[in-house]
Parts: structure tokens; C-alpha cells; sequence
């Protein structure tokens, strides 16, 4: 049985960001213009290189946070479900996307609402634990998933729309995959589709 769905997650701060988000880029930039003028600086004093070089370690750190920290505020998800895999890719600042994760259906051991009873006893099971999100305040909405992969168990947490919940139950075959909690979150996001 074929089965296709797609769910965009956006991200609504997005917009009410833009003027921190230039403001981050504008302060990266200097950082980054800042520690390489030291280091072209330290060329001319070849004697003082390495105190040069501790002086332009702390702008090109911040570079780097502050990048990071942009990217996330900037951040949407694509969810595809397409036969036998999930597929999620970032969408960085609305314009460039990368394939993130890429998960086979028949990997995934559990799956369930975060603040769960469920969550709370594979939590320990997992190596690695992968944020797919944007709304961080409603754990009512976050589910998680545990999958198997070559490196361990990971978890991935995302937050899913009614239709993706839908077509998830009808590509995962074991029914026993699904924890309790997913049946209130079905009827809670049912509820909304209805509005």
C-alpha cells in the first residue's frame, strides 16, 4: 500500500524575530571581522602570535554561538511520510532546506506524547535524544519517537498534526507501537481539525 502525507511545522517567531535576527547577524559578522583582523594583526607581530591567537578565540567562539542560536530562532520542519520512511528536513530562514533525518517505519519500537508514563520508562533506552521542533512550551502536543538505527536507539521528538498521526498508525504495522497517551492526543488534535 502506497501512502504519502506532508505536514510543514512553522514556526510563527519567525517574523516577530526579524529585527533580533538581523541584529544577531550584524553582531556574528563583527565578531567574525574582528577576530580575523586580530589574526591578520598577529602577522605583523610574529613574536606575540599566540597571544594574538587567545584574543581572537573568544570573537570567533561567539561567532559560532551566536550562529547556532539564529539558525534554531529560524528553523522550520518538513515532516514527509513517504511509504516506508519518515523523512524531516529543517528549512533554515524559510529559504534553504537539508534533509535531516531519514527514519524506516518498521524501525520504530515506540511512540507516544512526551510527558507520558511511556516516555519515562524507554527514556533511559535511547543513545541519542534529536529536537525536531518549535513550539518547546505545549509537551502536550511533543511526541516522541524511539527508533532503532546502526548507532543505537535514538528518540525524536515532533509535533505532529491529526493527518500525520493517521498515516503514521497505518504504515507503523505493530499496533502495540503506540502508547496510551496517543489516544488523547488524537482526539485533542481531531478536535481542532473539526474547528
Amino acid at each position: 500500500m502506497e501512502q504519502y502525507y506532508e505536514q510543514t511545522v512553522v514556526n510563527k517567531n519567525i517574523d516577530e524575530r526579524a529585527k533580533k535576527t538581523k541584529a544577531l547577524t550584524i553582531a556574528k559578522t563583527a565578531c567574525l571581522i574582528i577576530g580575523v583582523f586580530i589574526l591578520v594583526s598577529s602577522a605583523m607581530m610574529i613574536t606575540l602570535f599566540w597571544v594574538f591567537i587567545l584574543f581572537a578565540t573568544p570573537f570567533f567562539v561567539a561567532t559560532v554561538i551566536i550562529g547556532k542560536v539564529n539558525k534554531r530562532n529560524n528553523t522550520e520542519y518538513d515532516y514527509v511520510i513517504d511509504d516506508e520512511y519518515i523523512k524531516i528536513t529543517e528549512v533554515y530562514y524559510r529559504q534553504r532546506r537539508k534533509l535531516k533525518h531519514t527514519i524506516r517505519l518498521r524501525t520504530i519500537e515506540s511512540v507516544g506524547v512526551f510527558d507520558s508514563e511511556g516516555y519515562k520508562k524507554i527514556e533511559k533506552n535511547a543513545a541519542k535524544k534529536i529536537l525536531a521542533l518549535v513550539n518547546y512550551e505545549d509537551e502536550k502536543s511533543v511526541v516522541y519517537m524511539l527508533y532503532s538505527t546502526d548507532k543505537g536507539k535514538r528518540i525524536i521528538f515532533i509535533e505532529p498534526d491529526h493527518g500525520f498521526i493517521m498515516t503514521l498508525r497505518r504504515g507503523v504495522s505493530a499496533v502495540t507501537v503506540f502508547d496510551k497517551s496517543m489516544s488523547e492526543l488524537e482526539r485533542r488534535l481531531n478536535e481542532v481539525n473539526l474547528v
